[in-house]
């Protein structure tokens, strides 16, 4: 991403933009660190240049510069979430039922196996979080994006059609929706805070939860992240709406 951006403001330039060469350099080692990614660093830019009287000059000057070598840099770190990502891992006890998700999107790259145990359908899904690659805010923006875009209504048709087979209900996986349900936001299980967020699983048409969905964010630094997500028909015996047992042994099997 730096020599694309050195090359984007060098290249038939008759004066080089040192500023943005500088500014958009730290914007790509802030990717590590600052929360949320770009979703902090755009906003942060934009302000900036607006409050900033030697700032809006500049941008007189190199303004269709700046823009072409923006754009180029979002293309390459969207282009960076395709890489490949590691191979899920689950508990040893637990019941390995698919090694794919048919629903998933392209983009970004991820891979999902789901397991049953304990009444429950269990998935783990690693992906790519194209926005960031520190691990502060990893997990609550991918997954507060991931419900604005769709993705998980996508991701859950597989958990419906296995709580079908597997436990008898009759749920149809192309009628549903997913209705978050208010939360702390954060559950300590051992020694980790962890991002949570939870939904009822309800067929259209009707005012009743089929089933209790439980989505757990797992952040790293890098650029990946670990969603685990539990979904429980209603009825069950298994009274924890976090899940502590699920997920501590997860936890336990990396």
């Amino acid at each position: 991403m730096a020599i694309a951006l050195f090359f984007g403001l060098k290249w038939r330039s008759e004066e080089f933009d040192v500023t943005t060469m500088v500014g958009l350099s730290v914007g790509i080692l802030l990717l590590w660190i600052i929360p949320y990614g770009i979703l902090t660093l755009i906003p942060l830019a934009i302000l900036v240049s607006i409050i900033s009287p030697a700032g809006r000059e500049e941008w007189k000057r190199f303004s269709t510069r700046r823009v072409a070598v923006a754009i180029s840099l979002l293309l390459i770190l969207n282009l960076s979430s395709l890489s490949s990502v590691s191979t899920p891992v689950g508990n040893e006890e637990w019941d390995l039922i698919a090694t794919e998700n048919p629903y998933a999107s392209a983009w970004p790259a991820s891979e999902q196996w789901t397991w049953t145990h304990s009444q429950a359908v269990i998935s783990v899904l690693n992906l790519r979080s194209p926005h960031t690659w520190s691990a502060w805010g990893q997990a609550s923006s991918s997954i507060e994006l991931g419900i604005l875009l769709g993705m998980h209504n996508d991701r859950m048709r597989q958990s419906i059609e296995t709580m079908n087979e597997n436990f008898g209900t009759s749920i149809p996986p192309e009628s549903f929706t997913l209705h978050e349900v208010e939360t702390e936001g954060s559950h300590t299980y051992g020694e980790l805070d962890l991002h949570i967020a939870r939904f009822e699983l309800k067929m259209d048409g009707f005012d009743f939860s089929f089933a209790d969905v439980l989505v757990v964010g797992i952040s790293s630094f890098g650029g990946e992240l670990t969603i685990l997500s539990i979904t429980r028909p209603v009825g069950s015996t298994q009274g924890d709406v976090f899940e502590e047992a699920i997920v501590l042994q997860y936890l336990e099997s990396q």
